[in-house]
Formats: structure tokens, sequence, C-alpha cells
């Protein structure tokens, strides 16, 4: 399996962006040196930027970043980011808007072509539009929905809860008991070496135990950046790739010896039988096959019959042991499911 770290950058040369005059059509104007165009005097558009083809490419020989260019609020010229004041018209900079920066491109399988600005900007405008377009009068389905199901969700718990009081009268008793039985064993089990103390029939093998992700090289891409100031970024941005290794050791299958559950000694009556526990004789000791006694368990159960349906609710002893036959008692029913709720009974006076 191979994934991908972290990206990291390397190396990085500084090029121009290139820009097209709207007014004379001269072509591929640089972004940084050409702040006006040299045929008819326009300023530039910095919207109007776009990254050149590889052999397009025009260095920018010890360029000092110092942020996206600011646009004056008086002309709209195009000023540095560090400078106070307008050099075309002298107006302060200061609250001034920032050129949009950060617009990214990769390489390509066949290297960097000329930039078509018209498809990149229409590319954007696509994204950033809104899918659904509704008419004037339609439904709002999203609305509809949002609202809607919550409030059918409601609906449907309250009528799935809804509950009505109902009488019932007891018909029957009777009484479950329970032993569990434990029998000592041996028991498979396997981990680290070496086997835990009192571990035997040990079988050591060596084979698989985990595995390590390892660096296996890495996959680069160039990468550039519009830096807003009319130049550009090319850089190498690259990402480690990794890859699962197996990573091999002893491992020991054995035996242990262990209290484990066998089976249960159950007895059971109606309140006319005694109640009592099995007698069932266990082999016990410390051998392997012996048993022992583990928890018990009992409940007593109360027969209801209301209309036509017949129910079981548990009761403590004392009082399933006083309890007349045909003792009435109200309880609740789950309308929609029919569902009992023992917890609610309660005796008719």
């Amino acid at each position: 399996m191979t994934q991908m770290g972290s990206p990291r950058a390397s190396g990085g040369k500084t090029y121009e962006m290139l820009w097209d005059c709207k007014f004379c059509s001269t072509k591929k104007l640089l972004g940084k040196t050409h702040r006006f165009c040299p045929n008819c005097g326009a300023q530039q558009d910095a919207a109007a930027r776009y990254f050149p083809a590889e052999t397009e490419k025009v260095a920018v020989e010890d360029h000092v970043y110092v942020g996206a260019d600011r646009i004056c609020k008086a002309c709209n010229t195009l000023t540095s980011a560090k400078a106070e004041f307008c050099g075309n018209c002298g107006s302060p900079m200061a609250e001034t808007a920032q050129v949009q920066a950060g617009r990214e491109r990769l390489e390509g399988a066949e290297g960097f072509g000329t930039e078509d600005l018209k498809q990149t900007q229409a590319a954007a405008a696509a994204a950033a539009a809104k899918p659904v377009v509704q008419k004037k009068g339609g439904i709002p389905w999203g609305k509809v929905l949002l609202i809607g199901i919550p409030l059918l969700v409601i609906v449907a718990i309250f009528i799935l809860t809804r509950t009505a009081t109902t009488n019932a009268v007891v018909t029957s008793f009777r009484w479950e008991r329970g032993i569990e039985v434990q029998k000592y064993s041996p028991v498979p089990g396997s981990g680290s070496c070496p086997a835990p103390i009192g571990a035997y029939s040990v079988d050591r093998r060596y084979e698989q135990v985990g595995t390590d992700r390892v660096a296996d090289g890495e996959t680069c891409t160039t990468v550039q950046k519009d830096q807003g100031d009319g130049t550009f970024r090319e850089e190498e941005r690259c990402e480690t790739k990794y890859r699962d290794e197996p990573v091999y050791g002893y491992r020991c299958y054995y035996l242990t010896n262990q209290w484990i559950f066998d089976r249960t000694l159950t007895t059971a009556g109606t309140r006319e039988d005694e109640l009592v526990w099995s007698t069932e004789v266990l082999n016990t000791g410390d051998c392997l096959g012996c048993e022992r006694e583990g928890t018990r368990s009992e409940q007593y159960l109360v027969a209801f019959k209301t209309g036509e349906k017949t129910f079981e609710c548990p009761f403590p002893l004392q009082d399933w042991q006083t309890m007349p036959l045909e003792k009435g008692f109200t309880l609740e029913i789950g309308q929609f499911t029919g569902a009992i709720n023992c917890d609610t009974l309660k005796p008719v006076s």
C-alpha cells in the first residue's frame, strides 16, 4: 500500500506574469516590468495577468517579495505593497484593497503551456455559481425537506411511544431457578513469546507479527503560484510515498487451563411446587474436566391476561407468594406496538 505524506516545497525561482492590453491589443506584456502598456500607455489590469508558457518565462533577478500589489482608490493604479503613496497620483495607500493572490497551476503531462485566462476565469465563475435555479413561485424543496424530515421523525416517535392504560388480571404463577456450572478445561491462546506462566503444548512459530510504514521515495510536481505582485514563483512540491512492510517475529501458540462456562442446571415449577435448586452432583476438584458452581439466578413470574393478550412479569418473591389469583391490575400498553411495560403495573384496590 502506498500513502502520501505531508507536501513540502523545495527550490524555487521567480518569474514575471504576463498580461494583454485590452485597449491596443498588445500581447504578452510583463506583469512586474510593464505597469503601463509601452504602446498606448494604458495601465495594467491585475485581473488580466496569466501564466506564460515554458518558452515565454522571464526570470526576475534578486526579487524581494513584499506582498500582493495594492490598488489606488483614486486612480486604480497598481502599487507595491510597501508603498505608502501611489506612484501615479500620490494618494495615500493606507487601507487600500490588495490584488487577489495565491492562484496555482500544476505541471501537466506535457509541461506548462500559455494559460488561457478566459477559460480559467470562466471555470472559476462556474464553480462559484449556485447549481440550483428555482423558478419563481416554485416549491422550495430544500426547506421542505429540512423542516419535514425532523417533523416526521418526531411524529413517528410520538406514535411509536404512545401508550394507553388497560386492565389485566392474574391468571397463574411460575418460577425458574438456575445454577451456572463451570468446567476446568484447556483453552487455546496465542501471543508474543515467551508464553504465559502455566501454558503448555507451546508451539513457537516465526511469522508476520505486524506491519511497518516505510518511506519509499517521493512524488514531485512542479507548481507555479501567482504572488499577486506581477510575478509567480515556481517550485518543486514533493510528497513522501510510503509502503507497508511486514514485520516478522516469533509468536507462541499454547493451551492454558481455565474455568469456563459449561452449562446451566435449571429447575422450574408453579406456586404449588416446592422452591428448590438443582441437586445434581458435580465432579468437583482441580482436575481437567472437574466442575464447580458459578452464579445462581432466580425469577418469579406472574402471568396476566388483558383482552386476548397474555404476558408475564417478574415480581419479588414475597409479593409473588402472597398475590391472589384474578387480582386486578392496570398498566400501560403501546397503542401502536402493543408492547407491555411491566414497570407500570398498579394493583386495583
